[in-house]
């Protein structure tokens, strides 16, 4: 293989990299409510019923973007697996960030596009539900945020 096919078969491969994955800082974010109270949603429970419980919270997501200000990227929250089960994850935002929904051991986009200097700020509504057979102790979520860096 000539030296001239080899630089271009990997200049061609490097167009096929994956982005680049880093975990943002999130320490500034602030939990408003946070003990959720979960409530059965059926006001009933029992064989032929849900088997799910609800509840709710806001959050005030701010994310330490200021490492790759500048650059184009997509911004992920991310939800570990949970010991007892299934959760879902739905949330509203004031704008900033994209809406959406979850479950536990996924991620979803909430951000795309160029990244700004600082905080990246919104409020965000949370709620959850889990299966209310399998959640037997108050468990608490480890929600996180990762960033996808396009190449430059």
């Amino acid at each position: 293989m000539s030296r001239a096919l080899a630089i271009v078969l990997l200049w061609l491969c490097a167009g096929l990299a994956p982005a680049a994955t880093f975990r943002v800082d999130d320490s500034a974010s602030q939990v408003l409510d946070n003990d959720v109270q979960m409530r059965w949603d059926d006001a009933v429970p029992g064989r032929n019923a849900r088997q799910t419980v609800s509840g709710a919270l806001t959050v005030l997501v701010r994310l330490d973007l200021s490492p790759w200000q500048g650059r184009q990227g997509r911004v992920y929250m991310t939800l570990p697996a949970s010991p007892s089960g299934p959760i879902l994850a739905e949330w509203t935002t004031r704008g900033r960030l994209l809406p959406g929904a979850l479950r536990a051991g996924e991620r979803a986009l909430v951000y795309a596009g160029p990244l700004p200097a600082g905080l990246l700020e919104d409020t965000v509504r949370l709620s959850l539900q889990a299966d209310g057979q399998r959640l037997a102790r108050a468990e608490q979520l480890h929600f996180s945020f990762e960033i996808d860096l396009d190449t430059p």
